[in-house]
């Protein structure tokens, strides 16, 4: 599996991307910044995209994508995540006031966005990989996701405080090649952490104790105003150590 950091932080500014991850060219992992990090050509090349939450830093791309492969594709982009999530973006983003409803342009038969829901804790096959959803702490519903290519799988979080679901699942998920997780504040701005629903790295190495599997842990989402602090932080955990995922960068796990 072949994991492409296309933006990996909570906010954005120069240098720093909306979170984004591109699996393999085909799947998308929330989409901040898929249209400011990919030529035309490759954005065409999506296939489906899995929306964690309904805040603008996770969905923005996926409206201008939307807008950029209209009569472009023959097939709609397919978008996955859990009901309440799919209902959000129909509401409040692909509504025709904030922006077009790309799920009947440029028509009811041939749209350019096509929603799917996904029931928490069953798996789904979409395109060639297995996914399964779980529901996790943060401000509004939103779905933390484990996917596999049958060779190897990865767990990525979005954005969530301390939760319980998403742990499990790592647990019972064979072949675990890495955790994508969240450290979006440092450990200073703990109690604003909570509140938001969001982790710093100190509730993230509490999180991980709930961990049973040996795994690569990465941390994302991190406010570009705090990426120093919060880096420096995440090198002091002890137990299982925590990389900051690196925007550009592409990782492969599982079998080359």
């Amino acid at each position: 599996m072949r994991v492409q950091a296309l933006g990996c932080y909570g906010g954005e500014a120069y240098d720093c991307q909306l979170t984004s991850l591109l699996v393999d060219g085909k799947l998308l992992l929330d989409a901040g910044s898929v249209t400011t990090t990919l030529s035309l050509d490759t954005q065409a090349t999506v296939d489906h995209v899995l929306i964690s939450h309904i805040h603008l830093n996770h969905v923005a791309g996926l409206a201008l994508l939307a807008e950029n492969l209209l009569g472009v594709r023959s097939r709609p982009i397919e978008v996955w995540s859990i009901p309440p999530v799919i209902n959000q973006l129909k509401t409040h983003l692909f509504n025709g006031i904030l922006w077009p409803d790309f799920s009947v342009l440029p028509s009811p038969l041939r749209p350019i966005v096509s929603f799917h829901e996904l029931l928490e804790g069953r798996p789904h096959q979409i395109g060639e990989y297995e996914v399964t959803a779980v529901g996790v702490h943060h401000t509004v519903e939103a779905a933390g996701y484990v996917i596999s290519d049958g060779a190897s799988s990865i767990l990525y979080q979005g954005d969530s405080g301390p939760t319980t679901e998403l742990w499990r699942l790592a647990n019972r998920t064979a072949k675990l090649d890495a955790l994508i997780v969240e450290a979006s504040f440092p450990n200073r701005l703990g109690d604003h952490a909570v509140r938001t629903g969001h982790l710093t790295p100190e509730l993230l190495r509490a999180e991980l104790t709930k961990l049973r599997v040996q795994t690569s842990v990465y941390a994302q989402h991190m406010k570009p105003q705090y990426i120093s602090e919060i880096v420096e932080e995440l090198t002091a955990l002890s137990d299982l150590p925590v990389s900051p995922l690196d925007q550009g960068k592409t990782y492969h796990f599982g079998t080359p």
